[in-house]
């Protein structure tokens, strides 16, 4: 009888021995994400541009695009790597960032990876004269002088040996004027072009037809008229492109994030400001606006319109007109 026992128990542990060993090798091998020696691993630092670049590589054969993990609430200028995005990163054979300071652990990247390819989309809008000096020169004249003063005064310390400045306080929320966008998709289909040459030809087509999309499937609600010439504020420096694209002017600006602490002065100074110059809508996030957003719609005539960034969250190809259109649709229902 002990015997029987001892062989039922034997013949048991067998059992669990060898099913756990079945479970845990179809496990690895089903969740391994190491990536093929011979593939075209493309590393994007953003939401914004993690979707402009699927869009461009499309179904393209023998490329990957991986976004790097994104924090579900904070400001993207403060994220830190994680060691998930450390490894992908010593794979990938290029790296796509919105730039002008956005990405704040640019510099960490470079240092541990020199040999990796950046390709930096806000420097690309800045040489691109057809859209970047037509908005910001023309339109801004004294306030781009003044910048240009600034940076002639930064230390070399302040620019990477590369090239690349990382200014965190320039506003390089881009991708919310969608035709500063497309020129950001464009430079992508570039920068991929140069690197993997075998592919050119559908890195461009892609991004011609993706463009395309973004002139013809982008809604404004014929904002860009009804806004024009109206002054507006904003919660979050983001929407400051989404009024620039709709030609209203900016007269108050508090951006605020989880780690911003707004003093009531500041708060006092901008209703002022929103009275003051007739201001009827105010953008916001709602996640660190809302409280504030309430007091202005207390104290003011103005209506709060809450938006989305395009930073949090999941988002894929099709996601950035989607969401740019609801943000349109938002600021036409509150008027």
């Amino acid at each position: 009888m002990r015997k029987r026992k001892f062989l039922f128990v034997l013949l048991l542990l067998l059992s669990i021995t060898v099913v756990s060993t079945c479970s845990t090798f179809f496990y690895v091998k089903l969740n391994n994400v190491d990536y093929r020696t011979d593939e075209f691993l493309v590393m994007t630092s953003c939401n914004p541009i993690y979707i402009a670049t699927t869009n461009v590589v499309g179904d393209t054969d023998g490329v990957t695009v991986q976004n790097l993990s994104q924090p579900t609430t904070g400001c993207l200028h403060d994220y830190t790597l994680t060691t998930e995005d450390m490894k992908n990163l010593s794979k990938a054979d290029v790296l796509v960032v919105n730039g002008g300071g956005m990405e704040g652990y640019l510099e960490d990247v470079m240092e541990a990876y020199p040999e990796l390819t950046i390709i930096d989309t806000y420097e690309c809008l800045e040489h691109d004269s057809s859209y970047y000096d037509l908005h910001f020169v023309e339109e801004n004249d004294e306030e781009i002088l003044e910048d240009e003063h600034l940076e002639e005064e930064h230390t070399e310390e302040e620019h990477s040996e590369d090239g690349h400045h990382h200014d965190h306080e320039q506003n390089s929320h881009i991708w919310m004027d969608s035709e500063m966008f497309a020129v950001q998709v464009q430079a992508i289909a570039d920068g991929l072009s140069e690197l993997d040459a075998s592919n050119a030809s559908s890195y461009e087509k892609n991004a011609s037809d993706y463009i395309d999309a973004l002139n013809t499937k982008i809604d404004k609600q014929e904002l860009d008229q009804k806004l024009s010439g109206d002054n507006v504020a904003v919660l979050h420096e983001a929407f400051e492109y989404t009024a620039l694209s709709l030609g209203a002017n900016v007269v108050a600006t508090l951006d605020l994030d989880e780690e911003r602490q707004v003093s009531a002065g500041e708060v006092s100074q901008l209703i002022d400001s929103i009275r003051d110059n007739n201001v009827r809508i105010v953008f916001a996030e709602y996640d660190y606006g809302k409280s504030v957003g309430d007091l202005i719609e207390e104290q003011t005539d103005a209506k709060v319109v809450y938006l989305e960034t395009l930073v949090h969250g999941s988002y894929g190809a099709s996601d950035y007109v989607t969401t740019m259109n609801d943000n349109y649709l938002k600021i036409s229902n509150s008027l």
